[in-house]
C-alpha cells in the first residue's frame, strides 16, 4: 500500500497504522518550500518593424527585479532619446509574481501600449523578462486600434526571436542527521541527480544539511530516506 504525502508534513501518529495492509511505504515530503519551475530568456534580443511609416523597435533584456527592468528602460531611452515613445512591460520575477509585474504607455493614448504588450508577454509565460518598445513616428496616424496592434505585434516579433532557458522547479529541505546516517546521506545524495547541498554544519548532534532539490529528483529522494526518517530531525521552515 502506497502512500504519498504532497504537503509539507505528514502527521504520522494520527494515522491508524493496525488498520493498514503489510507491506507499505511512507513517501514524505517534509520541511519543503517550493519554487516555480518556468520559462526566461536566454540573452537579449532586439527586433524592427515599419508599420505605416513609423519605425517600432524591441527590445527585449532578462532581469531579476523591477529596479533592474526600469534601469533597462531608462537605457533604452537614452540610446533612442529622439523617439516619440519608448513603451515598456516586464514580468521581473516567476510569471504568477504579479508584484513584480510592470507597463507603461510612455505618452501613448491610455492603454493602447503598455497594457496590450504587457497582455502578450504574459501570455508567453515567461518570467525575468523586461521588454521595451520604441516608435519612431513616421507620420501617418495609426488610431488607437492600430497603436495597440503595432506594439503588441511588435512584442510578439521580439518573443519569437527569443531563446528560452528552463528554470527547474526546486525544492529546499533541510536536515539533521546522526554521525552514523551521515554518510548514508552523503551516498542518498550522490546517487540521486539533481541535488545540491547548499549548506553543511557539523553540529554536537549530527550534521545539519541544506538541500536544493530539483523536482524530477524529489519523489526519488524522498523514497530513499524514508527509512531513516524517524532518526532524522527535520527542521521548520523559517518562511
Amino acid at each position: 500500500m502506497l502512500f504519498g504525502a504532497r504537503y509539507p508534513y505528514l502527521l504520522i501518529n494520527k494515522l491508524d497504522l493496525h488498520s493498514l495492509s503489510y507491506p507499505f511505504t511512507f513517501i514524505v515530503k517534509l520541511n519543503t518550500k517550493y519554487n516555480m519551475s518556468y520559462e526566461r530568456p536566454k540573452e537579449k534580443v532586439e527586433v524592427f518593424q515599419v508599420i505605416k511609416k513609423s519605425q517600432f523597435i524591441g527590445n527585449l533584456a532578462i532581469v531579476s527585479s523591477s529596479a533592474q527592468a526600469l534601469e533597462f528602460v531608462q537605457q533604452i531611452k537614452s540610446i533612442h532619446s529622439s523617439a516619440n515613445h519608448s513603451c515598456h512591460c516586464f514580468i521581473a520575477g516567476t510569471p504568477e509574481q504579479s508584484s513584480m509585474w510592470g507597463y507603461s504607455d510612455d505618452g501613448e493614448p491610455k492603454g493602447t501600449a503598455g497594457l496590450p504588450m504587457f497582455q502578450v508577454l504574459k501570455y508567453s509565460a515567461l518570467g525575468n523578462v523586461c521588454i521595451v518598445v520604441t516608435r519612431y513616428f513616421g507620420g501617418i496616424k495609426l488610431g488607437t486600434g492600430g497603436i495597440a496592434r503595432a506594439y503588441s505585434s511588435t512584442v510578439k516579433l521580439t518573443l519569437d526571436d527569443c531563446t528560452r532557458d528552463i528554470i527547474e522547479l526546486t525544492c529546499e529541505k533541510s536536515l539533521i542527521a546522526p554521525f552514523h546516517l551521515t554518510g548514508t546521506l552523503e551516498h542518498i545524495i550522490k546517487q540521486t541527480k539533481g541535488i545540491t547541498v547548499t549548506q553543511r554544519e557539523w553540529q554536537a548532534d549530527g550534521q545539519k544539511l541544506t538541500l536544493c532539490i530539483e523536482e524530477p529528483s524529489l519523489d526519488t529522494y524522498n523514497l530513499a530516506i524514508s527509512p531513516y526518517l524517524h532518526e532524522l530531525q527535520i527542521l521548520e521552515s523559517s518562511e
